[in-house]
């Protein structure tokens, strides 16, 4: 049966409340999804569901019924509340009635080899936009990455903007936060992995950089692109090329050159 509640000073309602803010998150180590398809890639891909809740229109409506049925079968609580009050610990313009609080996987680069003839990586170093992380690691996804790293100085990708941007992604690619990023590179070296960095002031183009062996590709900070430390550490600086007067891509767009010529390469 569905949970009632009426009242914002319920804890549950609080709880799920503070999960918008990122110290709560980090503390209590879960997330909060929205949306039919985003919870639909959620649970195909066996996240671990803390609780749900819904709006009392989705609740009423029977086409919703065997979404509420799969949380309840599985002994997972479901709340319901007023329209309002959903409204109120949504973070949509124009919420679907649906939301999941998910606890948040965590990974380590030492767990992983990716795939072992060629692996992919994908390291953020201090991208800060949430939409273009979102986008990065949707991108990633597509582009068969096998691990995004982030640096320490990364945007918080639970936030609700970025999960929203990533389109389910987060749910199928492992994303792992490097506290030290130059013993992260230097382990990553140590697989015999090659750090391409994106840089304005390469001389060699991206698409002339060998990329079928294993690398991890890099994406800069969205105003001052991959940091001094990181251009120390990588084995190859790329630039892609630009025609017109723009002085350079969105960090999202650049990405996903990079990412697709690892692709390109990787077919032919």
């Amino acid at each position: 049966m569905l949970i009632e509640i009426t009242s914002k000073s319920n804890k549950i309602y609080k709880h799920i409340k503070s999960l918008g803010i990122r110290s709560h998150r980090e503390k209590n180590n879960q997330f909060i999804i929205e949306g039919i398809k985003i919870i639909k890639d959620a649970i195909h891909s066996s996240a671990c569901f803390k609780m749900a809740a819904v709006s009392d229109s989705f609740s009423q409506d029977r086409q919703n019924a065997d979404m509420i049925e799969w949380f309840l079968s599985r002994h997972i609580d479901v709340y319901k509340f007023t329209d309002q009050m959903f409204k109120d610990i949504s973070h949509t313009e124009t919420p679907q009635g649906i939301l999941g609080v998910v606890s948040i996987k965590q990974y380590s680069v030492d767990h992983l080899s990716g795939n072992k003839n060629a692996p992919f990586y994908v390291f953020c170093d201090g991208v800060q936009d949430p939409g273009n992380m979102g986008t990065i690691i949707r991108t990633a996804d597509a582009a068969g990455a096998d691990v995004v790293i982030l640096s320490k100085g990364c945007v918080d990708i639970y936030n609700p903007k970025t999960v929203r941007s990533t389109m389910g992604s987060m749910f199928h690619v492992p994303i792992i936060k490097a506290e030290d990023t130059a013993q992260m590179m230097h382990h990553v070296k140590k697989k015999g992995i090659h750090i391409i960095s994106g840089h304005l002031s390469a001389s060699t183009y991206h698409f002339d950089t060998n990329m079928k062996k294993g690398i991890m590709i890099v994406i800069g900070n969205e105003g001052n692109g991959i940091s001094d430390e990181v251009v120390k550490l990588s084995d190859y600086l790329v630039k892609i090329p630009i025609t017109g007067n723009a002085e350079s891509l969105n960090a999202a767009v650049a990405a996903a050159i990079l990412m697709y010529e690892v692709v390109r390469q990787r077919i032919d």
